[in-house]
């Protein structure tokens, strides 16, 4: 009877470790995760959902609310998403596995890589494309313009939704839409065009479909995220792993071509637990060779002075910590301190979301904040 007694209490001391453990070791528990989302949803009525996940020191929580669908359908935060511009962070680890493999210079020139067509359009607006290298275009110093800014391409994007678009049609809105910003490495210009010519390249370094390319050079398969594919790249989609409809200012941009974003700029569905896992993924030595291939990334040696943005990646500071990330179009966000090992991911389902979305993942960031 003692003994059962002892074991009794020995068990129950070790739960209230146990407990006590994943209090001091995480931002937020899954009830105040889910109490702050009910919050931002009573803030943000026109949005029908938000999913955030957290993850630290290799533990994830998560929280969802609001519906996926108008069928009413319950938005999860396995519910896949357009991430949008996330998928650069991608793109930038993927072209810097082909440098660990010795299969492009990260200072060679863009001209090296890319169609003549391609080439001859870059051109005629005054891009020298063997001054512009793939370093330059991985952290927005081309000096290239934004395509996807401008008016004639927002307008044409949603006056016809159903329309398939080329890679060569949205580096031609480039050409007659905009000028060239700077000299190559002067400035930080963000430019979805930089990283489409990024894109190209790794479909002809590779010879294969973009999003197979980007995903298997991140070690997808290695990594089990099975949220995560290239839009327009699968046959047949299962219901299980149907997107969200995402809105941009009430207006559902479900039924938008995803060609809209998908040559480089953007392109890869998720849910924000894999967005999350992906982040952990890369900052804890999954993705990379090596240990230097993430601090280049995280450093960008070269960057012009006074730009956030370092290879395929955000960088601020937030209280005492330095912090890494993206944002996307569609109202995905994530952001990582890889001092502590938290990573947060989630998204608005209306672009007007998106400001109090953030605002609530600095405070998960930030623990004591919460």
């Amino acid at each position: 009877m003692k003994n059962t007694l002892l074991l009794i209490v020995w068990i129950l001391s070790v739960f209230v470790a146990a407990c006590t453990t994943y209090q001091e070791t995480h931002a937020v528990s899954e009830r105040q995760l889910q109490i702050e989302l009910e919050t931002l949803k009573e803030s943000s009525p026109n949005v029908p959902g938000f999913a955030v996940a957290v993850i630290e020191n290799g533990e994830l929580i998560s929280s969802a609310i609001g519906v996926a669908d108008p069928t009413g359908q319950a938005m999860t935060t396995d519910t896949p998403v357009r991430i949008a511009s996330i998928t650069k962070t991608f793109v930038a680890a993927a072209i810097l596995r082909l440098s660990e493999e010795g299969r492009l210079d990260l200072d060679a020139p863009i001209g090296d890589f890319i169609s003549i067509e391609h080439k001859v359009l870059l051109q005629s607006d005054g891009y020298d494309t063997q001054a512009i290298t793939i370093r330059h275009l991985l952290m927005h110093a081309s000096g290239m313009n934004d395509h996807a800014g401008t008016e004639a391409f927002q307008i044409a994007a949603f006056s016809d939704p159903s329309h398939g678009w080329t890679r060569t049609e949205q580096i031609r809105v480039l050409i007659d839409e905009t000028e060239k910003l700077s000299e190559p490495g002067a400035a930080y210009h963000y430019s979805d065009t930089g990283y489409i010519l990024l894109g190209e390249a790794i479909e002809r370094l590779t010879d294969k479909p973009l999003g197979e390319a980007v995903l298997e050079l991140n070690r997808l398969n290695d990594l089990r995220l099975e949220s995560v594919r290239w839009e327009g790249e699968l046959d047949v989609v299962p219901d299980s792993q149907d997107r969200a409809h995402q809105y941009l200012d009430g207006m559902d941009t479900y039924y938008v071509d995803g060609s809209i974003d998908a040559f480089g700029g953007g392109g890869i569905i998720a849910s924000v637990e894999d967005v999350a896992r992906y982040y952990d993924a890369l900052f804890s030595g999954q993705v990379f060779a090596t240990s230097e291939t993430l601090r280049e990334m995280m450093v960008a040696p070269g960057h012009p002075t006074e730009s956030p943005y370092r290879l395929g990646l955000f960088a601020r500071s937030l209280g005492d910590y330095q912090v890494y990330g993206h944002g996307g179009f569609w109202g995905t966000d994530v952001m990582i301190i890889p001092a502590l090992r938290r990573v947060v991911s989630g998204v608005s389902l209306d672009q007007g979301g998106t400001a109090a979305l953030r605002s609530r993942h600095n405070a998960i960031m930030l623990a004591d904040d919460f």
